[in-house]
């Protein structure tokens, strides 16, 4: 806390040096958090980080909390008000921390993502509250009780974090817990214990110890191992896995959102109104993979540990008492030791005038000293201020260069401050006025314009992009608004602002001049052009905050589904039944969306190891739990669900690579074709109905789902192949990217029948998957999901495979992949949007003539791989992506053959599709990629290729012989 001027001031630097190192040896100590040589260790890192500030640098737990050299008050907390350097004046000896179970809802902490429930454990202090949970079924995706679920500001306590659970191995295996106990020692330490043993049957007892002082701002974690087997315990990773929740993650040096490995000296997560860091207690670097709202954290890797070998480790886990990465750095910059001071923001206008508190973002950025370069691994700092609370806060010590902005408004130069330890260092900096955009969106009614005068528009619900017109950067998160309706406030200067509803929907655009200190109006009209009548859009697999590793509430999941044009969506929580339909009724979009309860399932530690297993829809007041999956194995699993009244569809998932390890504990990562045998697990007959090929923007995944699809289908196990995002956030996981299409009686999302989408998942197969193109395929009178039929006694029958492919201008669709049993067929047919619709879609029919029937070309030619299996030569990857044949332009650059179309417009040049010939049964999908990033609808957070078009049918069977049935299909009565 900051130390009011009229106070005593602080002790010299290297006496108050020596007092941090002092109590940091005896908490060391008192705590037991290691021997002699980790309290030598915390003393030295406490007496070099007296010295420079250290915003990147080691942590280490150190004591001293109820000083921080006289600055006996905190800001953030929400009880001082502006220019109040205190907000509470208590001086003397700290409360001792406490440990004591939840009886009532008053016991347990709030939030969207407060999992605490009775029965479950409070460690808190006067300055944070944490709550493990009770032995038995876990929350989230963990298999048992007695890991940390919710972590809060003792005053606020509101709780934004996932859950962290302790892991062990390479693959990861989880403790699974059987006792606990509490306590408070003599010191004010209060604790809760955990013992337990390795969860996957093997020899490791484990015990957790979850420490608070009484004072402190950190979580004290100590996990212990032993074998007790006879033989060694090999790949020993000791770390914990943190599901984020709405806490968004940041690391030193990254970008928001880090993914993949990365070594660094935490990791941390930043919410609303809270953030968290998790470290290790003796300073070393932790090693972390990344990813979609998770962290694995490894603290320390052992190549084996013997009989009776014994091995612990230490981490930390801060919480900040606001949600902002200075706050993170400051936590952490104290708990290393070190001294922080305060910085004091005052804001005025051009004219010099102080302006209230305005809700926004203060960065600061370090300015390096002496010639030498800022820190390139250090946090990117800011502050987030609110409307009614002080703008100050403590900040490590350092040269800063200071800017804000927020609340309609831009810094007018910089300023820069100087901030010591134990002292608060005052800012000035002048803002510009205000400026507003009244931004109106409509969807048009009728015709395209050409097409005849334009009739009013109606309110639709949008998503708003705002860029610099200069750069094309995004200036903002997307702003959704379900009404049409929104009053943004941006900052004076030219904006660019885009307007989507999802790949079904033209885009509007303009680039509108933000006046100061007055409001702009713009209104745009998008429409809907593309014809997917009979086929409803749905997502098959999301997630709110009441999944640990998500973070968006029902609401908002809600809204972000509307904006990007999904009408059916599932809401698949980890282990647990949640109904959104309130949701939806209460943002009245009853008429747009349709929200299915659902669960997803993961197999256990004894179980099939099937990754993660998708049920829907079901009862909505189901209880957690009601479906049984920890060791489960997959025929148990599925004949449970079969056993519920009703009818439902089950959808198996592969185990995504960025998905958090506890997602698909023991999920096989299936080599190419080996498909039959993942889902002969599920049994035959009765097993599973669709398998999702494609997950989010898991690229190389969707390929190799796409073998195993191919498998499958070669093997007469006729599966529904389904796209979902998995969303478990907002921004680079966007609902609906891909989707669904389902082919339904009724598309309109009020009027839809669950029985009649249930029924086309699991028997017509009749979908489309996509992120953007519509293609869709009919041969005779069958189409995409059916079966078309020889004439019984034919020797070779002529048919046309028509293929439509329709999508938005701002979608691109360059390459059509004809596939046969899997394999493409022929070059790529280049698309070039032959003609406009009088909706405005762009459109491609192709027409390809099959020969069906005895006489005709046989089955592609096979070779047997490593294990034997012969399977069919990969001229093409899992999808049919090949490229055509090119020439030399005058520069020596190749590029596709082109002619002059009548107009003069050069157009990729190709020759009619040849014919395909058919002779045993088989299958055929139709493919369509693109080459333009889905840009500026959806941000390329990692490469461009990850939002590159593609489509996808449903398999069309070929029942070649005409006995009406083709590999394991029948044909339709």
């Amino acid at each position: 806390m900051i130390r009011s001027p009229e106070r005593p001031p602080r002790p010299p630097a290297g006496r108050a040096c020596a007092r941090r190192a002092r109590r940091a040896a005896d908490a060391a100590r008192a705590a037991g958090l290691a021997a002699r040589a980790a309290a030598l260790a915390a003393l030295a890192l406490t007496c070099a980080t007296c010295a420079p500030p250290a915003q990147n640098g080691s942590v280490v737990v150190s004591s001293g909390a109820a000083e921080r050299l006289g600055m006996l008050c905190r800001w953030g907390h929400g009880d001082a008000e502006q220019g109040e350097l205190c907000g509470r004046g208590d001086e003397g000896a700290a409360r001792p921390a406490r440990v004591r179970r939840i009886t009532g809802p008053a016991d347990a902490l709030s939030g969207p993502l407060a999992a605490g429930r009775p029965g479950d454990h409070v460690l808190e202090n006067d300055e944070i509250a944490v709550v493990v949970d009770q032995l038995g079924p876990g929350t989230g995706l963990a298999e048992g009780g007695g890991h940390v679920i919710d972590a809060a500001d003792a005053r606020a306590r509101r709780d934004e974090l996932g859950q962290i659970v302790a892991r062990v191995g390479a693959p990861a295996r989880q403790a699974l817990y059987s006792e606990l106990a509490t306590g408070v020692g003599e010191d004010g330490v209060a604790w809760i214990e955990v013992r337990g043993r390795d969860g996957a049957g093997g020899a490791l007892s484990i015990t957790t110890r979850y420490a608070l002082g009484p004072r402190d701002r950190a979580l004290l974690i100590t996990t212990s191992l032993q074998n007790d087997g006879p033989s060694p315990v090999e790949a020993l990773d000791l770390g914990d896995i943190v599901h984020w929740g709405a806490a968004e993650q940041v690391a030193p040096g990254d970008a928001p959102g880090p993914r993949g490995d990365h070594e660094q000296p935490y990791v941390a997560g930043v919410g609303a109104g809270v953030a968290y860091a998790l470290a290790p207690a003796d300073g070393a670097p932790l090693r972390a993979r990344s990813g979609a709202g998770f962290s694995d954290a490894t603290f320390a890797r052992l190549a084996a540990l013997p009989p009776g070998g014994r091995v612990a480790y230490q981490r930390v886990l801060a919480v900040a008492p606001r949600g902002d990465p200075l706050g993170v750095a400051t936590e952490l910059f104290f708990l290393g030791g070190g001294a922080p001071g305060g910085v004091a923001l005052e804001l005025v206008d051009a004219r010099g005038a102080p302006l209230p508190p305005i809700a926004g973002k203060a960065t600061l950025t370090p300015i390096a000293e002496e010639g030498a370069a800022p820190d390139a691994g250090a946090l990117a700092l800011w502050l987030r201020t609110t409307a009614g609370g002080p703008l100050a806060a403590e900040a490590p010590p350092g040269l800063y260069q200071v800017g804000f902005e927020g609340s309609g408004r831009r810094a007018l130069g910089s300023a820069r401050v100087r901030i010591r330890a134990g002292a608060v260092a005052p800012a000035r900096l002048a803002l510009s006025g205000p400026g507003r955009l009244s931004l109106s969106v409509r969807e048009r009614v009728g015709p395209s314009p050409a097409a005849g005068p334009p009739l009013p528009g109606r309110p639709t619900p949008a998503k708003i992009g705002l860029f610099d017109p200069r750069t094309g950067k995004a200036m903002a998160p997307p702003l959704f608004t379900l009404s049409g309706d929104l009053e943004i406030p941006l900052p004076p200067g030219q904006i660019r602002v885009v307007a989507s509803r999802g790949p079904e929907f033209s885009l509007a655009e303009a680039t509108v001049d933000v006046a100061e200190g007055g409001g702009s109006r713009l209104e745009l009209t998008i429409a809907r052009v593309v014809d997917t009548t009979g086929y409803i859009a749905c997502d098959l697999r999301q997630h709110t905050a009441r999944s640990a590793d998500a973070g968006a509430s029902a609401a908002a999941r809600v809204a972000s589904n509307a904006v990007e044009g999904v009408e059916c969506a599932v809401a698949s929580e980890h282990n647990l039944v949640a109904d959104l339909a309130p949701a939806v009724a209460d943002l009245k979009l009853e008429g747009r969306l349709r929200m299915l309860p659902g669960d997803e399932l993961t197999s256990g530690r004894s179980g099939a190891g099937l990754g993660s297993v998708s049920v829907f829809p079901l009862d909505a007041a189901a209880p957690p739990g009601a479906l049984r999956w920890r060791d489960q194995t997959a025929g148990a699993l599925l004949d449970e669900v079969r056993a519920l009244p009703g009818e439902r569809v089950i959808q198996v998932s592969r185990a995504a690579g960025s998905g958090s390890p506890l997602h698909a504990l023991g999920a096989p990562r299936s080599a190419p074709d080996q498909g039959s045998g993942l889902v002969a697990q599920l049994g035959d007959g009765a097993g599973a109905d669709a398998l999702e090929v494609w997950t989010g923007r898991e690229i190389a995944a969707r390929d190799r789902a796409l073998e195993e699809l191919w498998g499958l289908l070669r093997a007469s196990r006729p599966v529904t192949p389904t796209a979902a995002s998995d969303t478990h956030g907002l921004l680079g996981a966007e609902p609906g990217y891909p989707r669904t299409y389902v082919g339904v009686a009724d598309d309109d999302p009020g009027r839809l029948d669950a029985a009649d989408l249930v029924s086309a998942l699991r028997r017509r197969r009749d979908v489309v998957i996509t992120n953007g193109p519509f293609v869709t395929v009919r041969l005779g009178q069958a189409r995409q999901g059916g079966v078309a039929s020889a004439r019984r006694g034919a020797r070779r029958e002529a048919l046309s495979l028509s293929i439509r492919v329709e999508r938005a201008p701002w979608v691109d669709a360059g390459e059509l992949h004809v596939l046969v049993g899997g394999v493409a067929r022929g070059a790529p047919i280049l698309l070039h949007g032959a003609r406009t619709t009088p909706a405005g879609a762009l459109v491609d029919e192709v027409a390809i003539p099959v020969i069906v029937g005895g006489g005709g070309e046989r089955r592609p030619p096979t070779h047997a791989n490593a294990g034997g299996e012969r399977r069919p030569p990969t001229h093409a990857n899992a999808g049919g992506e090949r490229r055509p044949p090119t020439h030399a332009n005058a520069g020596g650059e190749r590029r596709p053959p082109t002619h002059a179309n009548a107009g003069g417009e050069r157009r990729p040049a190709q020759s009619a599709p040849g014919p395909i010939s058919i002779a045993e049964d088989t299958f055929i999908v139709a493919v369509v990629r693109g080459r333009r990033p889905l840009e500026p609808v959806l941000s390329a957070a990692g490469e461009p290729g990850e939002i590159l078009p593609f489509a996808m049918t449903a398999p069309l069977w070929i029942d070649a012989d005409g006995d009406g049935r083709s590999l394991g299909r029948a044909v339709a009565p």
